[in-house]
């Protein structure tokens, strides 16, 4: 298995960092010609050690390229809540016996454009906020005793990010608006 740094990058990594350079050069870090060039880095970076490289010498680029793969949300009552700005990992694993979990990831940081969200709830409810331009696949989202409604309606295509939920609740809803 490979390292982390030596996963391969998508576009919406190269997109993101290519914002965080942006941000650097409006604050003054960094010259129009030295931005042109580290863009150029960005599109063709290919593993996130690529990337890393292009900001290391930037603030904040300690965790400016994620390496954590999944995000393990585990509770055994009470409700499990992730919103305002966070990082969403290729994978988001929720856990709980007797609550609900909310998902808000209206202003979050997506590694990837494509994300897999498995849920094991007993009892309670999944509530998921995607961003706008969000899609979502519930096809392998299931309740015993409750309902899986997606509220952002359906659409023509894949949109970045795009969110597969798998698992969802045996007692509860799983809801995407």
């Amino acid at each position: 298995m490979n390292a982390p740094r030596d996963l391969r990058v998508s576009h919406a990594e190269r997109a993101y960092v290519a914002t965080l350079l942006d941000g650097h050069h409006a604050e003054g870090r960094i010259d129009g010609a030295e931005l042109a060039e580290r863009l150029t880095s960005v599109t063709t970076s290919v593993t996130r050690a690529d990337l890393s490289r292009v900001l290391a010498d930037l603030p904040g680029a300690a965790d400016a390229v994620p390496t954590r793969e999944v995000l393990d949300l585990t509770n055994t009552a009470g409700d499990l809540r992730r919103s305002g700005e966070w990082l969403v990992p290729p994978r988001v694993v929720v856990r709980s016996r007797f609550g609900n979990a909310r998902l808000d990831m209206r202003r979050a940081r997506f590694v990837t454009g494509d994300v897999v969200i498995e849920s094991d709830l007993t009892v309670g409810n999944l509530d998921i906020r995607l961003p706008r331009g969000a899609t979502v696949d519930l096809t392998a989202a299931r309740t015993r005793f409750g309902t899986v409604r997606d509220r952002l309606g359906g659409s023509a295509g894949k949109g970045v990010p795009h969110v597969v939920v798998v698992g969802g609740a045996w007692f509860g809803n799983v809801t995407v608006r």
